[in-house]
């Protein structure tokens, strides 16, 4: 097979397939959860390691939003895409995103890459919320250092609208509450 693969349809299948239910539903294993959706083991389902320990493991890596494994007894690992060339005995990745497509319906390639800058857009979102609620937190506990009686109800509030905006992914409140935490301490 020597068809031209774009580069994003890599990274959309990679996102797009989701390894732990793939295992669950497809190949039947029985996940073992050590963080529930984040990271688990299972027999190794390869065909060429006969195992009876679970020694493979999966994780989700949450700021890729792709699931990765690694079995300790056979040394596979890699994504989804690695799976299918070790599990199906594929000749290289090329083929086995087509397999992936094929398998889980995976078409319009415009629309895909699209997928792909929104995951980015969200990725940096997530990391300048991440910052800026750890520029507010700083302060806020600075604040409590500085006068605890006069900025203790302030900054209680404050964290909980911290947490509700970071469940909301508004950073426009996290900056608005970090703005006001900067003038009180310039009080």
């Amino acid at each position: 097979m020597n068809e031209k693969i774009p580069r994003s349809l890599y990274e959309v299948v990679k996102r797009k397939v989701d390894l732990a239910e793939f295992l669950q539903t497809e190949i039947g294993c029985n996940i073992k959860w050590y963080e529930p959706n984040i990271s688990g083991g299972v027999v190794c389902p390869m065909p060429h390691h006969k195992d009876n320990k679970p020694s493979f493991r999966i994780k989700f890596i949450n700021e890729d939003g792709v699931w990765i494994y690694n079995c300790l007894g056979c040394g596979s690992k890699g994504t989804i895409i690695d799976f299918f060339v070790d599990y199906y005995n594929l000749n290289n990745s090329a083929e086995a995103v087509i397999k992936i497509c094929k398998k889980f319906d995976i078409k319009n390639e415009e629309n895909l890459t699209i997928n792909i800058k929104d995951i980015k857009k969200k990725s940096d979102l997530k990391k300048k919320m991440e910052y800026q609620n750890i520029l507010t937190s700083n302060t806020c506990r600075m604040l409590l250092r500085k006068d605890y009686k006069k900025h203790s109800k302030w900054v209680g509030c404050a964290y909980r609208k911290l947490n509700e905006s970071l469940l909301k992914e508004d950073i426009s409140v996290i900056e608005k509450i970090g703005s006001e935490a900067a003038k009180k301490m310039g009080e």
